[in-house]
């Protein structure tokens, strides 16, 4: 084999020398200028915190909602008032959902799927399960969420399909409004068969949820 770098192999020595030393500086400016660009980046990168998506921030506080709020506070007492007005009391209730996983689907739309696990009571069926997993697509400050998922008491199970939408108030909290249909062939839990179901959803910025569900008749 030739050694390219042999003097007497190679007139030029410096020339090869030269060309060296442009490549090691080439390789370097173009690592700094990645780094670089990752470290302008980063605060803007998405990350999962507190079940929506946000830009990371070191502080942990509300301001990494920002990007994806508006102004105004939601006030669900006053939307639940004027459900349970129109539709009386709600017959599902949910509450302290717990997160069983998380995954980036898409960057270009910004979407997630998030599966999670909640107990709650169902009017005429008492204390059930809910099993679920949802699409969340992320357009600043809309949330849009199509799932699917299951209701579980023993041996007795209901499923579902679901749509909400909803934004984020300028405190970081979570509000959205959503449509579920229900099917089921148990004994137990025919009653929802064939029924939808009005729910609204709530989470604050400290991560404590809820879901209430009416029955359209």
């Amino acid at each position: 084999m030739i050694n390219k770098f042999n003097i007497n192999n190679n007139p030029n020595p410096p020339a090869v020398i030269k060309n060296a030393v442009i490549l090691t500086l080439w390789i370097g400016i173009t690592f700094v200028g990645i780094m670089t660009t990752f470290l302008i980046l980063s605060p803007d990168i998405f990350t999962k915190v507190s079940g929506s998506i946000a830009p990371s921030n070191e502080d942990g506080t509300n301001t990494t909602l920002s990007k994806i709020t508006e102004t105004g506070v939601y006030d669900p007492e006053a939307v639940l008032a004027k459900m349970e007005a129109a539709f009386g009391k709600p017959f599902y209730e949910l509450a302290d959902s717990k997160d069983t996983g998380k995954e980036v689907v898409s960057i270009h739309p910004q979407q997630t799927k998030d599966s999670y696990i909640a107990t709650g009571n169902m009017s005429g069926i008492g204390n059930v399960t809910e099993y679920g997993t949802y699409i969340s697509t992320y357009s600043s400050p809309s949330i849009s969420s199509t799932g699917k998922g299951m209701i579980v008491q023993n041996d007795n199970v209901a499923t579902f399909t679901a749509e909400d939408t909803g934004k984020y108030d300028s405190f970081g909290n979570l509000f959205l409004k959503g449509s579920m249909f229900f099917e089921s062939d148990s004994d137990e839990m025919k009653s929802i068969d064939g029924k939808v179901g009005l729910y609204l959803y709530w989470k604050d910025a400290n991560g404590t949820d809820w879901t209430k569900t009416w029955l359209w008749e």
